[in-house]
């Protein structure tokens, strides 16, 4: 068996999991907006007009397309119209920023403590994340809060790079940022068969897909192991 020498870790259950209420938290920052700029914005457009955007971000990742703030901004003030200044658009951009710092995130059981066990052995710890509406420089601060960031070496997030999984951009990205030469003694962990599994296996290296946020359900390779618990990775990987 190959040696490892670096793992990569997906985000999103598979480290983190975000609670449903993005909607109502980005509506919550742009209601204030809204009334001390006096804009003529209803509830129920700005309801609409956010509600929208996780249908488009899924539209636009499942096409690799790169849909993130900024695209997601433009599409809210189509919609808005000739309602906003471009001082109002600045206003509203500015809390869609803060909003993102703002949302429902805990971590999965076990990820500090396993990443933690795994970069004790020597071996370098990555992340290799697509992101949405929350970017990398949003996530970062979610993986401090609950000690995980202190073990990685390196991320590679979508808006970043500007990839998405599968493209082997996003996993080269990382490597090179872990100082890995050879794909083959590095492994990768996450949950989702199209973005996580295929895309790793494309580059040669090993796979892990943990279902214990999350089954995925859709068709695709299955990953070299399956674990339901962060913690037995460890035991899939072999020795140090």
């Amino acid at each position: 068996m190959t040696k490892i020498r670096a793992v990569t870790f997906d985000l999103w259950n598979t480290l983190l999991t975000s609670s449903p209420g993005a909607v109502e938290i980005r509506s919550r920052f742009w209601s204030e907006v809204i009334d001390e700029r006096g804009l003529e914005i209803d509830a129920d457009l700005l309801h609409g007009t956010l509600s929208m955007l996780p249908d488009r971000f899924d539209e636009e990742w499942r096409a690799g397309r790169q849909y993130g703030p900024t695209e997601a901004l433009a599409d809210c003030f189509t919609a808005f119209g000739d309602r906003l200044t471009s001082e109002d658009r600045d206003a509203l951009a500015a809390a869609f920023e803060a909003a993102s710092y703002e949302l429902k995130v805990a971590p999965v059981a076990d990820a500090a403590d396993v990443l933690s066990a795994v970069a004790a052995t020597g071996v370098a710890v990555g992340i290799i994340s697509d992101t949405a509406l929350a970017t990398g420089r949003h996530l970062r601060t979610y993986l401090d809060a609950y000690g995980i960031l202190q073990h990685v070496t390196f991320a590679a997030f979508s808006d970043e790079v500007g990839v998405y999984k599968p493209d082997p951009a996003i996993f080269a990205a990382a490597l090179d940022g872990l100082g890995i030469g050879d794909p083959a003694t590095a492994a990768h962990v996450g949950d989702l068969k199209r973005t996580d599994v295929a895309g790793a296996r494309a580059m040669g290296m090993s796979t892990v897909r943990f279902r214990g946020v999350v089954d995925d359900p859709e068709d695709g390779a299955e990953a070299d192991h399956v674990i339901d618990r962060l913690a037995d990775l460890p035991r899939v990987l072999g020795p140090g």
